[in-house]
């Protein structure tokens, strides 16, 4: 009956470890590798939005097209995650609003990347310091 009971023990642990991490560490984690993503473009992009026309319409549409895609990504990874307001302060994730905010601004530096105003430009790189606030990354 002790190896039975031992067995039984292992088995329901093992299951209920599985169900931790599929349901929530995974989600937490990949939530964390979009916003690792999202720095990576705010750096990698920074020459085309601080200076929008003058990269080439082919790699300014590419940059729009993938910085849409993170702020999609961010925002349907925000609901994968269960009980985000508790799951947020747990794993100190930026809270629903800050990723809403952060998603919005990625769209409109996302929109700002074709024209070539001073204004936009500006607008711009607000928008990518308010990302990096946002999401307690280092200023670039």
């Amino acid at each position: 009956m002790t190896i039975f009971l031992t067995i039984i023990s292992g088995v329901v642990t093992f299951v209920l470890g599985q169900i931790v991490l599929k349901l929530l560490i995974e989600p937490v984690h990949d939530f964390r590798r979009t916003v690792a993503d999202i720095a990576l473009a705010l750096i990698e992009y920074a020459n085309i939005y601080a200076n929008p026309g003058a990269a080439g319409k082919e790699v300014e549409k590419q940059a729009s097209v993938d910085l849409r895609k993170l702020s999609s990504r961010l925002h349907a990874q925000m609901y994968l995650i269960p009980c985000y307001r508790f799951t947020s302060k747990v794993f100190r994730l930026p809270s629903r609003c800050e990723v809403t905010e952060v998603a919005r601004n990625l769209i409109g530096l996302s929109n700002g990347l074709s024209t070539s105003s001073s204004d936009v430009i500006s607008a711009n790189v607000q928008r990518a310091n308010r990302i990096h606030h946002l999401l307690g990354l280092p200023p670039s």
